[in-house]
């Protein structure tokens, strides 16, 4: 019970930490290696199975991901305890392999994208995945030595670790609240519109980059003909610093959540490209320095029968250098609506109260 225990604490601790450090990768898995290197098959796959359940406390994508932590506890079990010791090192190959694909394919099929499976694998995210599961394996095997002698359980030495984990808990879970949800407070209710705080992390997976979404949208939104029609109005709160003037960088983000939205949605071959920009300025916004943009995205409707769509609207960029946090503030509607509710758009944007 002890090694099951501490295997979930590692396992949250760390998925949180590298959020509040801002670290590339999720690191979910260490907890799972550390258990698996200890713990007899079920025991092992009982503790998976509670890491993949707490870790959907922190972040609800892993309900959907639970097979994925799972399957790789279970590969790395079998050739841990089944492979020959002198070639251990296929551990450090097959397991990083199934547990990125397993990533990537549960993406592909989410946002029917299947066909789009071999870019994803040659894209930073996959990358970040294997060397995240590298990186998973080797610590979970140095904790697993640090807390044992022999094949006994040394209590100091778990005591130690325990408590550090902990601590690496609370500090990092109450710098992830303050860094990153903390800004949500910045954003007031609007009669007419819907607010919605989500976090990114998979759906920008194929990028490799992690934050959360602020965004409104309103209540007419999925009705065809009306003036809220397909129109959005957010802020992404992405981690570390990005070039803010970079309008290729700036305007992926909101490419690759709007195809996340529509495969979800039901749309068939998701797709969304940035067809105009213009009118870039320096502005001063909330005390920032930043770029604003007017342009808009050629895409697809999210509402059957899924078609074509030409927004417009604008981008906001600025870095805070306090959060190390790039901000991209977009607000768009129909070309054929725009022109009707921008002043709207501008009033939920300048609401805000952002410092």
């Amino acid at each position: 019970m002890f090694i099951l225990a501490l295997s979930i604490l590692i396992s949250l601790s760390l998925r949180i930490l590298a959020d509040a450090l801002h670290i590339p990768g999720y690191y979910d898995c260490t907890g799972v290696y550390f258990s698996a290197t200890l713990l007899p098959f079920y025991w092992s796959i009982l503790s998976h199975i509670l890491i993949a359940l707490v870790l959907s406390l922190y972040y609800q994508v892993y309900i959907v991901a639970s097979w994925i932590i799972v399957l790789s506890g279970l590969v790395y079990w079998l050739l841990y305890w089944r492979a020959p010791k002198s070639k251990a090192i296929i551990v450090y190959i097959i397991v990083p392999v199934i547990y990125s694909f397993s990533w990537i394919i549960l993406y592909s099929i989410l946002t029917n994208t299947i066909k789009y499976l071999p870019l994803y694998i040659r894209m930073k995210g996959f990358y970040i995945l294997l060397f995240d599961s590298v990186v998973s394996i080797t610590l979970g095997n140095f904790l697993a030595r640090t807390v044992t002698v022999g094949a006994l359980l040394n209590k100091r030495s778990y005591t130690i670790v325990a408590t550090v984990f902990s601590i690496l808990l609370i500090v990092g879970y109450a710098s992830v609240l303050f860094n990153e949800w903390s800004i949500t407070q910045s954003f007031p209710e609007h009669d007419g519109y819907l607010k919605f705080h989500a976090k990114m992390d998979f759906v920008w997976l194929p990028l490799g980059e992690k934050g959360i979404n602020n965004y409104y949208y309103p209540i007419d939104r999925f009705k065809r003909g009306s003036l809220g029609y397909q129109v959005w109005i957010g802020m992404y709160w992405i981690q570390g610093y990005h070039d803010i003037a970079d309008v290729g960088l700036v305007s992926q983000f909101a490419i690759w959540d709007q195809n996340f939205w529509l495969g979800i949605h039901g749309a068939p071959d998701p797709y969304t490209y940035v067809d105009l920009v213009e009118n870039i300025t320096v502005i001063n916004f909330k005390g920032y320095k930043a770029y604003l943009m007017y342009g808009g995205m050629i895409s697809r409707s999210d509402v059957e029968p899924y078609e074509e769509v030409i927004l417009r609207g604008f981008f906001i960029t600025f870095y805070d250098e306090r959060s190390d946090r790039t901000a991209i503030v977009y607000a768009c509607a129909t070309s054929d609506n725009i022109d009707k509710v921008i002043g709207d758009l501008w009033k939920v944007v300048n609401s805000w109260n952002i410092r």
